[in-house]
């Protein structure tokens, strides 16, 4: 992935962030020590068993692991020890949770404290991740392999390799089965391909329009949605596919001057993880906007007390309660 290099270019740092290597845990504890104003940080605990009760946030790169809110107050309910790499994320219509943890991809119940699964990809590192709602296949981001795709069959750890033609950032399904890739190609353009439901093969999709630096790819319930994380100029395409081309149909933009990082659509709102600012003591947070409608975010999640300078959020996603 071409923007995994920090140095590459200002603009995108946000990726070359969410692709950075894992930032181990130890590492994290001794930059906490070494800062007498903070309060140790405390053991991890599981996500209390109330949890499954309630609408929950999972966001990866906090809490040594993946941090667990309630939706949408935003009160911290536990966490889970992996995620901590901030790797991508995403939630099946049952309300599992996908995370991904170096070249892992760790499934989780609604709630749940321990895996019920994992998938490991052939390449370095998982960067995204989306579930068939007319399958329950899971479809796989990663780096590392000239096939940037893997999709497990459902019930199966087995991936079959795809090679989606560009250097691929995250992924999403339609509510049709299609699969649809973004990030750059050849010519360090970003991009979009589409692996159709019915074949086995990768096709170039052509948009009318700049696309900006290749973010979350989801369906909404309608469009198939672009996030485009450039700094300063973060926005949400809505997107129709007809064929081999796209085009942008509505834009979202959000009041957002810092990184943003993977988000998650879920009914009529937007979650977004960005990145710190000085005045911010070194704190990311996650923002919750009205969608469509974007602008200034109406909640904004910090930390737990504890895990304020071990969390650099990266992916976020919802389950609902309602689907266990």
């Amino acid at each position: 992935y071409r923007a995994a290099n920090p140095n590459w270019k200002t603009s995108v740092h946000v990726v070359s962030t969410v692709r950075a290597r894992i930032v181990c845990a130890t590492l994290l504890l001794a930059a906490c020590s070494q800062a007498t104003s903070l309060r140790p940080v405390p053991s991890a605990p599981a996500v209390r068993v109330e949890a499954n009760e309630q609408d929950l946030i999972y966001a990866t790169g906090g809490c040594l692991g993946t941090c667990v809110f309630s939706y949408p107050s935003g009160a911290f309910v536990g966490t889970l020890g992996v995620g901590g790499d901030g790797g991508g994320i995403c939630t099946d219509g049952a309300g599992n949770v996908y995370i991904a943890d170096n070249n892992d991809i760790f499934e989780y119940a609604h709630g749940g404290a321990k895996p019920l699964a994992t998938y490991l990809v052939p390449g370095s590192r998982t960067t995204g991740c989306s579930v068939d709602p007319t399958t329950g296949n899971l479809a796989v981001v990663f780096v590392g392999t000239a096939e940037s795709v893997a999709i497990f069959p459902k019930g199966s750890t087995e991936p079959v390799l795809y090679n989606s033609g560009l250097d691929a950032a995250y992924c999403g399904y339609d509510e049709s089965g299609n699969l649809f890739v973004d990030g750059f190609d050849s010519k360090n353009t970003a991009a979009l391909a589409e692996l159709p439901s019915d074949t086995s093969r990768f096709v170039s999709i052509a948009v009318n329009g700049a696309l900006g630096i290749p973010g979350q790819i989801q369906w909404d319930g309608t469009y198939i949605t672009y996030e485009n994380l450039t700094q300063r100029s973060t926005s949400v395409l809505r997107l129709v596919i007809a064929g081999s081309s796209a085009t942008v149909v509505g834009t979202t933009t959000f009041s957002m001057i810092t990184p943003p990082f993977q988000s998650w659509i879920y009914t009529d709102k937007i979650l977004i993880p960005y990145g710190n600012q000085s005045h911010m003591k070194g704190q990311s947070r996650i923002g919750i906007w009205g969608y469509p409608a974007g602008g200034r975010p109406e909640i904004q999640i910090r930390a737990p007390e504890g895990y304020e300078n071990t969390v650099r959020f990266r992916g976020v996603t919802v389950s609902p309660a309602t689907s266990i």
